[in-house]
């Protein structure tokens, strides 16, 4: 019993660190890093799988940035997680947390010209795709 108490102890500090991380990146980065975040977000689903593939292709992009959306992707499939899924809720909230993670931590240090470029491309493209 006590070390079901100690995993589930250890699991949620862990949930909490990498909240607080992800929210100390989101909260020092620039407006235009924000804006550009938010756009992500609204983008489709589809359209967010189009824009890792493309930044990982993208030679302007610094190599360490180019391997993190493989590595996260990587992670999401690997059987074992910092946190074991079978876990009520925090099972699955440290997987969006290490998304949120990687998403911010390659929004903060890619280019902007270039995910703003990919963005717009990808917006436009959902923008015909809903007018047709």
């Amino acid at each position: 019993m006590d070390i079901i108490l100690y995993a589930l102890l250890g699991a949620l500090i862990a949930v909490l660190v990498m909240l607080i991380a992800a929210w100390l990146v989101m909260r020092k980065a620039r407006r235009e890093v924000r804006a550009l975040a938010s756009r992500v977000y609204r983008l489709p689903f589809s359209s967010k799988l189009a824009l890792a593939a493309g930044l990982m292709r993208d030679e302007r992009m610094p190599t360490g940035l180019r391997l993190l959306p493989p590595l996260l992707i990587l992670y999401l499939a690997m059987p074992l997680d910092i946190i074991p899924d079978f876990i009520p809720v925090i099972g699955q909230l440290d997987d969006i947390l290490v998304l949120l993670v990687g998403g911010a931590l390659l929004v903060k240090f890619a280019p902007i010209g270039l995910l703003d470029e990919r963005i717009s491309q990808l917006e436009a493209a959902a923008a015909g795709d809903r007018a047709a």
